[in-house]
């Protein structure tokens, strides 16, 4: 048993003293089939939420309508879920109410995959109702029992059948396959955001070529925001090395290289992706297929930028000269505005004017001649040449 599970050890072991059954369950009981690193744990139990929290002394009502009690122990939080059954999905994202039971296999049944569907016991022995892991064994992603309803009772679940193609290097079973063609149109209701998030986890997943052809295969491309009919994009990403791309802005900018939209930030905003992220990403874009750069021209871009358009450049080409920029960037006496040794309030103080566009210009102007080597960076000789200049 890992360390991660042996150290939530005492919590499965209080709600069993008090009369319940209690089980890590999810992804983390997956990943240590597949020997995989297991970043947290969820824990399911028999005890209904108010039991819960008779059980341990700090408790916090994180999710309680649907079951979930975040407990204080040794010095950890852990989610503690009530076993439960799902009634109807009217908006195919949502439940329209959970019931709480007693029943471990009632539980693990509602889950999307036989792979997540696995529960592990204070002793380390696994509960596997659904046959997940021969699944595992297969490499094969399996809906449990009946597709269909798996994805009407939530759609985002498709997508997530794609993302762990990319992630695990398995298949999707064919039933499990069939299902999601036939029923890719209900992610249209599903949001934009949680679409974002396992599309991001494609991305970065080692199968990413395998998984990416199934959205077109599979009918999902069309709720994708700005993919509907972009089989080409999917084309160019095939073609690109794509395995150093895993940080969510560097992502998004490979995918903007691929798309090739009219409008870079109206298409990441119907992502409704950060606006950072979509500022970040713009900007590079603009100058994504630049080569030839003047020391001023690095320094008003910016490191970060920068590399962003190296890495999509190694992306596609295979080329960078990062290395080279990078050195030159080191060399620079200052590597931002705010190192410079005068600000637009100490322009205006020493020339007595108002501000106004000509400031803007004139530190732009000063920018470039301390970056160039033509002036020193102290206020003594920015001074004289502010006066030498606007005299």
């Amino acid at each position: 048993m890992k360390d991660i599970f042996k150290k939530a050890v005492p919590v499965l072991a209080k709600l069993e003293q008090a009369g319940f059954e209690a089980y890590f369950v999810g992804g983390s009981v997956r990943d240590t089939l597949l020997r995989r690193p297991v970043a947290d744990i969820d824990i399911a139990t028999s005890a209904f939420p108010e039991e819960v929290k008779q059980v341990f002394t700090r408790t916090f009502d994180t999710g309680i309508e649907h079951g979930t009690v975040s407990v204080l122990e040794a010095g950890e939080i852990y989610e503690i879920t009530t076993f439960r059954t799902e009634g109807t999905y009217a908006d195919f994202r949502r439940p329209d109410e959970v019931v709480f039971i007693r029943s471990l296999e009632k539980d693990l049944e509602r889950r999307d995959f036989t792979m997540n569907a696995i529960a592990m016991g204070l002793d380390g022995r696994f509960i596997d109702p659904f046959g997940g892991q021969k699944d595992m064994a297969k490499k094969q992603i399996r809906a449990v029992g009946v597709p269909f309803e798996r994805f009407h009772e939530d759609a985002l679940r498709m997508m997530r059948g794609v993302r762990f193609v990319s992630q695990l290097c398995f298949d999707l079973e064919k039933n499990t396959y069939d299902a999601i063609l036939q029923n890719s149109e209900l992610l249209e209701n599903i949001a934009v955001e949680r679409i974002a998030v396992e599309f991001v986890k494609l991305m970065r997943g080692e199968a990413v070529k395998v998984a990416l052809p199934l959205l077109h295969e599979l009918g999902i491309l069309p709720f994708l925001p700005g993919l509907k009919g972009r089989k080409d994009a999917l084309e160019r990403l095939d073609k690109w090395d794509l395995a150093a791309v895993k940080d969510e802005t560097t992502i998004w900018f490979v995918v903007v290289l691929a798309v090739q939209p009219v409008n870079v930030s109206i298409f990441l905003r119907a992502w409704k992706l950060p606006n950072k992220l979509i500022r970040d990403v713009t900007k590079a874009y603009a100058l994504a297929d630049k080569t030839v750069w003047s020391d001023y021209e690095l320094f008003v871009t910016g490191m970060d930028t920068v590399a962003l358009i190296e890495k999509g450049r190694f992306v596609r080409t295979g080329i960078t000269v990062w290395d080279a920029l990078h050195t030159r960037f080191a060399g620079f006496c200052v590597q931002s505005r705010s190192d410079i040794k005068a600000t637009g309030n100490d322009i205006m103080a020493w020339t007595g004017k108002k501000g106004g566009p000509w400031l803007k210009v004139l530190l732009a102007q000063l920018d470039q001649a301390i970056i160039e080597g033509d002036i020193a960076n102290t206020p003594e000789e920015i001074k004289g040449w502010v006066k030498h200049v606007i005299s």
